[in-house]
């Protein structure tokens, strides 16, 4: 028993070190930004670092803040529409939303889906003027390729995009339509009814002048948006339970184990778990039983969000008539949910009876309580 604990305690301090590393990331990214001793694209590189290690929406929308600040802006409208995707009511998402638009000229917008300043902040960066060129091109395919970017929900992009079309078309009602349709989708309602009306104006067709009379009256009815705190549960603190199994078949012998473990998060990338597993189907009886354990694992987001990669270290007993003591090393893929995630591991068995042996695993977990 000591041997286990000594191994556990051993596992918590290698693994727990990437994830304060990952925390240190952030805080220094942001002590830089806020520094009037160190320049925009300095602290720039500390929030790129910082962002590979959380892709959480409000953290992606705090980067989009910072290449602002820093002054790319298209880098900028990327990031800040990803978080958007992810999390369009969030209230820190929202926040960096109307600095951006706001650098970008887009006043009104920017004041009427504004939200307070996050706690680490204490009070607005002053962001330059960003500016990008009114599109190129006829109306009619400069459209169709601003139209694509909102088919894909990049409707910060799209609004910037038809503010500066409409600014180069005045003229153009069919721009102003556009351009009110976008603003709507960002929740900007006042300000989408202002476009409207400009639409209204413009339009020489009585059936597009009822269109458009007609969305004015809707949008002069909505409520502003209302916003939330991130609706991603933090993992540090929080409960697992681990269900999966799996099945083996060679020389005509099928083998089989069902596995659980049930552990806790001592930090948003590390968790400590007791594990065991029910194991089946040997010809000889001896390895056939209860396997006991206990490990750690460690996660580690992926380009390809909710995808983590996975690392695990193990110690257990296993069923077998003389070396049970195993220890395994156990890399694996998890598609994290809210509360839950789908887990694929491949256990590959150091020292022991099974020593060199390879078996993977599918199962699926359930996080339980509030985290923190």
């Amino acid at each position: 028993m000591l041997r286990l604990l000594l191994f556990t305690s051993l596992l918590n301090a290698l693994f727990a070190l990437p994830s304060a590393a990952a925390d240190n990331v952030l805080l220094s990214a942001r002590e830089a930004v806020v520094s009037s001793t160190i320049q925009p694209q300095a602290a720039l590189l500390k929030y790129a670092a910082a962002a590979k290690n959380n892709i959480s929406a409000p953290v992606t929308a705090e980067y989009a803040y910072a290449l602002g600040y820093a002054g790319l802006p298209e880098a900028a409208l990327y990031r800040i529409d990803r978080a958007l995707i992810a999390e369009p009511l969030n209230a820190e998402v929202r926040f960096y939303l109307a600095e951006l638009l706001n650098a970008f000229g887009l006043e009104d917008a920017s004041s009427e889906i504004s939200a307070p300043v996050p706690g680490w902040l204490k009070k607005p960066l002053k962001l330059p003027a960003l500016a990008v060129p009114a599109p190129a091109g006829e109306l009619e395919a400069v459209s169709a390729a601003i139209n694509l970017l909102m088919a894909q929900k990049r409707y910060a992009q799209s609004a910037v995009l038809y503010d500066r079309l409409c600014g180069a078309m005045p003229g153009s009602a069919r721009c102003r339509a556009g351009y009110a349709i976008v603003l709507e989708k960002l929740g900007c309602f006042k300000a989408a009814a202002a476009q409207a009306g400009k639409d209204l104006a413009l339009t020489p067709s009585p059936e597009q002048k009822k269109l458009a009379a007609a969305f004015i009256a809707d949008l002069e009815k909505r409520p502003p948006l209302k916003y939330s705190a991130s609706v991603e549960k933090p993992l540090k603190g929080r409960y697992l339970a681990f269900l999966g199994g799996n099945l083996n078949r060679a020389a005509g012998q099928s083998t089989y184990a069902f596995s659980t473990r049930a552990g806790r998060f001592i930090s948003e990338r590390l968790d400590i778990s007791a594990n065991a597993a029910l194991s089946g189907g040997n010809l000889v009886g001896d390895y056939n039983g209860l396997t006991l354990g206990a490990g750690a694992r460690f996660n580690q987001p992926l380009l390809f969000a909710p995808l983590n990669g996975t690392l695990a270290a193990k110690i257990e007993r296993v069923p077998a008539p003389d070396k049970n003591l195993t220890l395994l090393l156990s890399p694996g893929v998890s598609y994290f949910m809210r509360d839950s995630s789908i887990d694929l591991f491949w256990d590959l068995a150091l020292a022991g009876k099974y020593s060199g042996s390879v078996t993977m695993s599918l199962g699926y977990t359930i996080y339980l309580g509030g985290g923190k």
